[in-house]
């Protein structure tokens, strides 16, 4: 029940956010298909008795009546499909701006990690239109129900064994339901196949991917995979659906002997004088409204079960990114860093590993200072980063920013005090002064600070492009250039120098795609800005597995397998002979070779 509440709360959120002159024009068109229906099999009867007996007044009434109600019952479905086309449209947009913000609200990265989470977001993305014809049975159907009254009081009236017509109803809507729970859960079971076949679509079709494809032959093996995927999944579906068409058939077998009892019953009255003509067509006709109500009854209760379990997909999902709970009063980070950031035997293993990433890691990072992370692949680097920013929590230790635990702090506020170049960093196509400029996005629009990002970043390229730094990015656009990665990760760095207010600024493995001259180049300049900044306070983290390139750096943390090894300056590191010294000699010989 309490499911039920929430995504009935759900829906009129999303109703209500969608354009509302739209929803109740599509809810009055419907609403008043329903009602014709009735008015229709009422009109029918004193046109059949006028015509019958010759009363002018019935027939005139009668007449009218009976237009007015097919004049609806055949307009009606034209505007619905209208509605329902603008309805659906609208519907999908509001979706989409919703989980874009309840995505981009959760503070951790734990849900990207989630086989559920992705299954979820699937079902939603399948089903964004359920909500809207859910909502829509949520307030057609009391009207149906007074439909249902009016009709089995009539026919009550008419002959009291009648009464049995709108009884078998119940059953029919009850069928429904089962048959509909079938099809829901055979939904929910082959999401995850579903959404392989929407990854082997777009290996095949996007160009991130078309390299490899081509390279590897990977063509035939993709379409291969993608029609056992889809197989599968239609299997089970096909399945389901074989399984709900044969339970609802059992209930329109149950509808179509009711009415074949109900025009039996009235013939029989009619012919033996105790009905007139009117009253067989009124019988016949809210028979046929009854079936019609009932199947809509049952139609519009599969609509909303359907609608519900969408509902409970998207209230999970708002539980799964932790934007239920009651959020306690957070500080704002600190204006100024005194001592640091402190890691107490911090560690960290990721959603179903038994695996530490990070292994009883403690250091202090000082403020002001330039520190290094180096450590070959794998060694836990990237890890910590996003320990650091707050992109998970720890899962044993903690972490501390001037002596005060950082998840005390507003997670919002406290990385609006950080800057971050990561390795896997994100092509924005946008003009390049915005790809550059949302790295603060209230000074997007100051151009000496873009400008200064840029040069900071070495990004002179940018002046060679067809509109300067009003290019727009991407060949997928009209007039839209592509970079190369070099050029693409320069920008990514230049992002990073926007936020000059920051406390914590990271540099993930940020020249990946550069040659070492000039990641260490690029690395200098920022350790010297850094040393001639202000006394805020402002720590800088470079991360890399060159380990020729930070040398320069105040402290180098070393580390592997998960574990901090070493730590110390350059100098420090090479007079103990220890794993940086041997990991920097290797590196310089290959180097040189």
């Amino acid at each position: 029940m309490k499911d039920a509440v929430d995504a009935l709360r759900v829906m009129l959120g999303i109703m209500w956010e969608t354009n509302r002159k739209i929803f109740v024009g599509h809810l009055f068109v419907t609403m008043a298909n329903v009602v014709a229906a009735l008015v229709l099999a009422f009109g029918l009867r004193p046109l059949i008795n006028g015509t019958y007996y010759q009363d002018r007044g019935q027939i005139i009434v009668g007449g009218v009546t009976c237009v007015l109600a097919l004049c609806v019952l055949i307009y009606s479905p034209v505007a619905q499909r209208a509605f329902m086309a603008r309805s659906i449209e609208v519907l999908i947009m509001v979706m989409q701006r919703r989980i874009m913000r309840i995505t981009v609200k959760s503070p951790s990265l734990d849900h990207f990690e989630n086989s559920v989470y992705w299954d979820r977001l699937q079902i939603l993305r399948r089903n964004f239109g359920e909500l809207l014809m859910g909502m829509m049975g949520v307030f057609v159907t009391p009207i149906i129900l007074v439909q249902l009254l009016i009709a089995s009081v009539t026919l009550f009236r008419l002959d009291w064994r009648l009464f049995f017509l709108p009884l078998m109803t119940l059953p029919v809507v009850w069928l429904h339901a089962v048959a509909q729970r079938i099809q829901n859960e055979s939904e929910e079971a082959v999401s995850a196949t579903r959404r392989s076949v929407s990854e082997m679509f777009k290996l095949a079709t996007s160009a991130q991917s078309g390299k490899e494809v081509r390279v590897y032959g990977l063509g035939p093996d993709l379409v291969r995979r993608h029609g056992e995927f889809a197989d599968s999944a239609m299997r089970r579906k096909e399945r389901a659906i074989a399984t709900a068409v044969g339970i609802k058939s059992l209930g329109y077998l149950l509808l179509a002997a009711a009415y074949t009892s109900a025009v039996y019953i009235i013939i029989q009255a009619a012919v033996a004088g105790r009905r007139s003509p009117g009253d067989v067509a009124l019988t016949l006709a809210l028979a046929a409204v009854l079936i019609a109500a009932a199947m809509v009854s049952s139609d519009f209760s599969s609509l909303v079960a359907r609608a519900v379990a969408v509902a409970k997909s998207y209230e999970h999902l708002l539980r799964d990114l932790g934007l239920r709970a009651r959020p306690r009063p957070l500080d704002d980070a600190p204006a100024r860093v005194n001592d640091g950031l402190v890691l107490e035997n911090v560690g960290f293993s990721y959603a179903g590993s038994d695996r530490f990433a990070i292994d009883d890691v403690s250091v202090r990072l000082p403020a002001g200072a330039v520190v290094a992370l180096v450590g070959e692949n794998g060694a836990g680097k990237t890890t910590l980063v996003k320990l650091l920013s707050q992109m998970y929590a720890p899962t044993s230790g903690r972490i501390l920013l001037d002596g005060r635990d950082i998840t005390e702090f507003e997670v919002e506020r406290y990385r609006r005090r950080l800057s971050a170049s990561f390795q896997d960093f994100v092509r924005f196509e946008l003009k390049v002064r915005e790809a550059v400029g949302i790295g603060d996005l209230e000074r997007t629009d100051v151009d000496e600070v873009v400008r200064g990002a840029l040069d900071k970043a070495r990004c002179g390229f940018v002046n060679e492009l067809p509109e300067g730094w009003d290019t727009q990015l991407g060949k997928e656009w009209d007039g839209g250039v592509e970079l190369s990665g070099g050029q693409w990760q320069r920008l990514a760095i230049a992002r990073s120098f926007m936020r000059e207010q920051a406390l914590l600024v990271i540099f993930d493995e940020p020249t990946a795609a550069l040659d070492p001259q000039s990641e260490y180049e690029i690395f200098q300049q920022v350790a010297d800005e850094a040393r001639a900044g202000g006394s805020d306070g402002r720590m800088t983290l470079l991360v890399s597995h060159r380990f020729s390139t930070v040398r320069m750096a105040d402290l180098i943390l070393v580390m592997e397998g998960g574990r901090l090894v070493e730590s110390g300056s350059h100098e420090e590191l090479m007079a103990s002979g220890g794993l940086y010294a041997e990991l920097y000699r290797l590196q310089a010989k290959a180097y040189v070779a």
